[in-house]
């Protein structure tokens, strides 16, 4: 479902910072051990938690495997906070020994000297091997009980003399480093004395707390995990922290209790950030010296079978709680845990769950209306009028003659031959859509406004609403001259309208094929059941080849996009991503809408008359596509389905495909690590983590990308799709539990990276939602035939619409066809003495003074459409506007809760200023 706390509400402050990230203060302040899962005990700071170092006696090996073998100098073992892994053919001895240069020598260069570096910032780092760990930091060796060895790259030429070994770094930050780059950040801890908070909230309860208590109801409380389960137990004060004043935070009154204040995720950070503030490691991950750098997982993510279904009684680590509670399909309805997410992968992964988990929501009450209104378009289509004229080929219109829809080889046929086309439309396209379009325009508002209210309550309660995201020019970044650098962004440019061309080409390709396929089978008889809904089948069969057309340039483009990106050589690594989302956005966009915006907005709008057909100039005088007498949504739907439906679908399966075919038929490095982690439960983490999947900064790149491309096809056309939604919503729910199926099980811990929103996509949002309200009411107003269904009823029709068929459908002399296009009607054919035709269209008949021009109801009709598009557009658009006005972005709790932070700081400060 959502998140873990209630949308409608502001989140609750309660748990914000978790008992189980820190370890006990001094000053009686009671935090929740996460060392004794099972028991859940509570401790006063007399023992420290296992984040950064633990006690080397009472350690089982495989959660010793999580630590250097080297101890400090009082007995307490390193935690393993960053592994670096790189290639090596030859021994250092044997390439030493060679005398000569060579690439190897020059990278076991740059990777000693990235060592010397490290160890001036003050990291541990140990190289684990078959016959023991050697410690480089003191340059000793010591014989560690690991016995992990060293992991094979296969090689192309085959034989054991020519396979390259994978080399591991671990590295352990120590308390200084960690200290001055937390300050250097203004990372958020926290503080020792938490009296002024305890003596507040006591008094009067903070808002945020009498807020959530109103939501607390037992049908809620169906949806949310217990609060043990969710990582929110202990609500602490924090501040940023400053390492010259430790004594403020808190950290226990031992010397080695400075090692574990740091969570787990929260030193990963800190290591990432300086190691990509060193020269060094830039110049080794440029030149392939280093190959990966990744932090470990905290252990196993299997669940022992004494594991309860319902407590987190049991686990061992966040990730097995985060597989129970997260992953479990048991939880599919639950709120998400999204402070134990948070506290596990860090702000940026969490925002990303927050926001699909209340775009999910969200979708729900759309979902329903859709499905409303889908249901009252079955329910109303057999009583609809102007479908029974159409399939009535007695007393209707079912028995006029309508003209030949291609040149030549089409023959005439009759109006009931549509009785099945126009049925379809009336599903999709009656009185309910109407409004159901103008209200999911009002809902995406709504829903932005929500967000915007959610994401900053999520900025506080995460400590990150202040954080400070300086970057460091990526490792790859070099400086480029003005003028060489203007050339690559003309390059880009000029290379993304090309592949936008080239999708329209595709377009085009796809439009030309329906043409064909109606004129090869028109021309082929007895052909029965077929040719009476040959168009139903050429839309459907053009929609699949327009699919997998799609899926090609999509890979096609994607790697041509990141080519492009890295030949610009963007300085920092949101510049980089800004650099791609706008490609690849830009780029999908058209891919994936293009064929919508074609058949709802230009289809069958340019197509000509009878004896007066466009065509296509380049293409042998090919005729436009005409849309049927019961109009094109049917055409819209089919490839809404095809695209959309089909779309959710690849890309569950390829999202989990991969990684699961990759562990089957992997290499044979990977087919080692798999039967070596089979064979030893034991086996060293950094060997278990390698064979996981990679991940990299643009981790959740291609999944908001998904997500948008889906809001897109929720909002810009669900006038022609009212089901949407519900697909959407049914989708999603499917999808948050593969994902993080996949982040904790098939995927590398990515670094906790730090995060205040969902960045540049929620512009694209705003944007998407703003060109819905347009889209909406083109469609409606032009595509669907509701307005010339309310002008015939208010002028011709009297009120009714009987006889609307006959007024839709305009008269044709078929001795005025053009010779390409007059049909080779056979003896046998059923229509063979034929003097007229009807055809879709408003114009005067042949024997009027104005024969073949735009009738009066034309103009009415055209009239009508516009008005309407323009009070649809201009009263969804206020709408919009005064829901932005009414709904302040800032909850009024969260602002007074932070100011009244912001006093509770400066007393905590002053106290410790009159106390030192």
């Amino acid at each position: 479902m959502a998140d873990d706390t209630a949308d409608g509400a502001v989140g609750s402050k309660d748990g914000r910072r978790n008992s189980s990230d820190w370890p006990a203060p001094a000053g009686g302040v009671e935090l929740v051990r996460i060392g004794q899962r099972d028991s859940l005990t509570v401790f006063d700071g007399s023992s420290a938690l296992s984040s950064g170092s633990v006690a080397a006696a009472n350690d089982s090996p495989l959660r010793r495997n999580q630590y250097l073998a080297q101890t400090s100098s009082n007995g307490r073992m390193k935690k393993i906070d960053f592994v670096l892994t790189y290639h090596q053919k030859h021994d250092d001895s044997v390439v030493a020994s060679a005398g000569m240069e060579s690439s190897e020598q020059r990278e076991n260069e740059l990777r000693n000297a990235l060592i010397d570096a490290l160890r001036v910032e003050g990291v541990d780092i140990e190289a684990p091997s078959s016959s023991g760990s050697k410690d480089l930091t003191n340059g000793d060796d010591s014989n560690g009980n690991y016995n992990g060895g060293d992991d094979i790259v296969e090689n192309e030429n085959g034989g054991d003399s020519s396979e390259t070994k994978i080399k591991y770094l671990l590295l352990h930050a120590t308390f200084p480093l960690l200290a001055r780059y937390a300050e250097a950040i203004k990372l958020q801890m926290p503080l020792r004395d938490q009296s002024l908070v305890d003596d507040a909230n006591a008094a009067e309860g903070t808002p945020i707390d009498v807020e959530q208590a109103q939501f607390d109801c037992a049908l809620w409380r169906l949806f949310r995990h217990s609060s043990d389960n969710a990582g929110d137990r202990n609500d602490l004060f924090t501040a940023p922290f400053q390492k010259d004043r430790p004594e403020m935070f808190a950290i226990g009154d031992r010397p080695e209790d400075r090692e574990d204040f740091f969570t787990s995720a929260q030193r990963s950070l800190l290591l990432h950030t300086a190691l990509v503030s060193l020269p060094e490691f830039n110049r080794c991950v440029s030149t392939g010296a280093i190959k990966e750098a990744y932090p470990l997982h905290d252990g196993s993510h299997k669940l022992s079978a004494s594991v309860s279904s319902a407590q987190v009684t049991g686990c061992d680590n966040d990730r097995q709680e985060l597989n129970l509670l997260w992953v479990s399909a048991r939880n599919w309805y639950r709120f998400q845990p999204l402070m134990l997410i948070r506290r596990y992968f860090g702000e940026k992964v969490a925002m990303y769950f927050a926001w699909l988990g209340a775009y999910n929501m969200w979708l729900l009450p759309i979902s329903v209306l859709g499905l409303v209104a889908f249901i009252y378009g079955i329910a109303s289509v057999w009583s609809d009028q102007t479908v029974n004229q159409i399939c009535d080929d007695k007393t209707g219109a079912g028995n006029l003659l309508m003209c030949p829809v291609c040149d030549q080889a089409c023959d005439y046929w009759r109006l009931k031959e549509s009785c099945m086309y126009s049925r379809i439309v009336h599903v999709f396209d009656n009185s309910a859509s109407v409004l159901y379009a103008g209200l999911v325009s009002l809902w995406a508002t709504c829903f932005l406004e929500f967000w915007k209210r959610r994401q900053f309550v999520l900025q506080y309660q995460w400590d990150v609403a202040t954080c400070e995201l300086d970057e460091v020019p990526r490792p790859e970044y070099t400086k480029l001259h003005a003028l060489l650098r203007g050339s690559r962004y003309c390059f880009s440019m000029v290379t993304v309208v090309f592949m936008v061309a080239l999708v329209l080409a595709v377009l085009v390709g796809v439009i030309t094929y329906r043409v064909a396929m109606l004129v090869v089978f028109s021309s082929i008889s007895g052909l029965g059941v077929f040719m009476s809904n040959l168009r139903l089948i050429t839309t459907g069969t053009a929609a699949c080849i327009n699919f997998v057309c799609i899926l090609l340039l999509n890979q096609l483009y994607k790697r041509l996009a990141m080519w492009l990106t890295k030949l610009e050589r963007p300085r920092t690594e949101t510049d980089f991503e800004d650099s791609y989302t706008i490609k690849m956005y830009c780029f999908q966009f058209v891919n994936y809408y293009s064929s919508l915006f074609y058949i709802a907005f230009l289809k069958g709008s340019f197509a000509g008359r009878p004896g007066d057909y466009a065509r296509f100039p380049m293409l042998d005088g090919v005729r436009l596509e005409e849309c049927d007498p019961a109009g094109c949504q049917v055409e819209l739907v089919v490839q809404m389905l095809i695209v959309f439906v089909a779309k959710q679908l690849l890309n569950s399966a390829t999202e989990v495909g991969p990684p699961l075919i990759r562990r089957i038929l992997g290499s044979r490095r990977q087919k080692q690590c798999a039967a070596a982690n089979a064979a030893d439960s034991n086996k060293p983490p950094w060997l278990k983590d390698h064979c996981l999947t990679p991940v990299d900064h643009l981790q959740l790149f291609d999944e908001y990308l998904e997500m948008v491309l889906q809001f897109g096809f929720v909002v810009l056309f669900v006038a022609a799709m009212p089901l949407a939604p519900l697909f959407a919503m049914l989708n999603n729910v499917i999808e948050i539990r593969l994902d993080a199926w996949k982040m904790v099980a098939l995927m590398r811990r990515p670094v906790a990276r730090r995060a205040r929103d969902i960045g540049a996509w929620f512009g694209i949002l705003t944007s998407i939602s703003a060109l819905s309200v347009v889209t909406n009411a083109v469609i409606v107003g032009f595509t669907s035939e509701q307005i010339p269904k309310l002008v015939y009823q208010f002028t011709d029709g009297r009120g009714s619409l009987d006889g609307y068929m006959s007024w839709r459908l305009s008269l044709f002399n078929v001795s005025d066809f053009e010779t390409q296009s007059v049909p080779r009607i056979a003896d046998s054919a059923a229509e063979v003495n034929v003097t007229q035709c009807r055809y879709r269209d408003f114009r005067y008949p042949p024997d009027s003074a104005n024969r073949y021009e735009y009738s009066t109801a034309y103009w009415h009709v055209l009239a009508a459409r516009m008005a309407f598009v323009l009070v649809f557009e201009h009263f969804v658009l206020v709408l919009k506007a005064l829901i932005d006005l009414a709904v302040p972005d800032k909850p009024g709790v969260v602002k007074e809760e932070m100011k009244r932070e912001r006093e509770l700081l400066r007393k905590a400060l002053f106290t410790h200023a009159k106390t030192n």
